[in-house]
């Protein structure tokens, strides 16, 4: 038989110092969200500028695939597959079927193991991650789609900002200068 359960008998005191607890946290809360220098992004008047390096959405060159699959094998959320493609032979004039690798955007999670695993460097990142798709059905990308970098819709009309961290106040969101050094 199982055990009984035993009610616990809670203090006076306890109830107080947790509603104390709770409240304190409430009004931290409160104290930081009306904070003029918080450090929320105000998109799209502003962006984050980000580095030279950054990972991205990631893109096929056509030219540069010996479709070896390694992209897809290595990839942890299987975003990345290969599908078939029947394509004419220019030098024979027979159809082969090759293997093509397209990326569905819902799962990628920008890791970059299919681009370091390319042995040709026929996979390559955009710098940017913020694209806006009308629909779901638009981020599983087909062989065409996956040729040609995502369009980059985004406020590059606003300021740049970037993120420094500071002792006393923590991460705190400053203007990119456009030549900067970061």
């Amino acid at each position: 038989m199982p055990p009984k359960a035993v009610p616990r008998r809670v203090h006076a005191r306890g109830i107080f110092s947790s509603f104390r607890g709770n409240l304190e946290a409430i009004l931290l809360g409160v104290k930081y969200f009306f904070d003029p220098k918080r450090s929320t992004l105000i998109y799209p008047k502003e962006y984050i500028k980000l580095r030279p390096g950054y990972r991205g959405f990631i893109v096929l060159d056509k030219k540069k695939c010996i479709n070896c699959a390694s992209c897809a094998r290595i990839c942890p959320a299987a975003a990345m597959k290969m599908i078939r493609i029947p394509e004419k032979d220019p030098k024979t004039g027979k159809t082969k079927v090759k293997m093509w690798p397209v990326i569905n955007y819902q799962r990628c999670i920008f890791c970059g193991y299919c681009v370091d695993v390319c042995p040709t460097e026929a996979l390559y990142h955009v710098p940017y991650h913020d694209v806006v798709y009308e629909n779901m059905a638009e981020m599983d990308l087909d062989l065409e789609s996956f040729l040609h970098p995502p369009e980059y819709k985004t406020a590059k009309e606003g300021i740049p900002v970037r993120y420094v961290i500071d002792e006393e106040k923590g991460l705190v969101k400053v203007p990119a200068e456009e030549g900067e050094k970061q």
